[in-house]
């Protein structure tokens, strides 16, 4: 005895054309054009200044202590973080609360030093005489889990009213 089975009605949207969570990211990138965008740039802005600040750190380490040269770089690299997040991932021009701005992004970059501080300290506990290469691992490894939080705060706190419609 034969069986027959009716087709399966063609689904309403459109399937993702790529398997497993390759195809996912990128239906979601599509969907998502304005915060896909806003990750790319901070993204490049967190490349750009993790690299100016292990530059600075790694001059200023000899001389200064981990501590001290770490402070130093995140302080100088969080006025160049601020402004350039404010252009590259939130596409916000011109000078109206840049000062807001900044002072919010110096509590952001507080985070980011109690995070990568905090790592130093426990590295130093650990194995007091690690490498500058060990080191600059560690800082960024804490750079690294502070920018989920740091992102966070730029889209919903510093940034918001671009998400409201209401870029400076």
């Amino acid at each position: 005895m034969a069986t027959t089975t009716t087709p399966e009605p063609l689904p309403a949207e459109p399937v993702i054309t790529g398997r497993g969570v390759s195809g996912v990211l990128k239906s979601w990138w599509q969907h998502h054009p304005a915060l896909s965008q806003q990750l790319r740039g901070f993204a490049v802005v967190a490349l750009i200044c993790t690299v100016i600040s292990m530059t600075i750190f790694a001059i200023l380490r000899p001389t200064m202590g981990n501590q001290w040269a770490n402070v130093i770089s995140l302080v100088l690299c969080s006025f160049l973080n601020t402004e350039l997040n404010r252009h590259m991932s939130f596409g916000v021009s011109g000078r109206h609360l840049w000062w807001r701005d900044q002072r919010r992004g110096i509590w952001v970059m507080l985070l980011a030093l109690t995070m990568t501080s905090g790592s130093l300290w426990a590295l130093h506990e650990i194995a007091p005489q690690a490498s500058l290469v060990v080191v600059l691992a560690v800082i960024v490894l804490g750079n690294v889990a502070s920018a989920v939080s740091r992102f966070l705060l730029l889209r919903y706190w510093i940034f918001r009213r671009v998400r409201h419609g209401n870029p400076a």
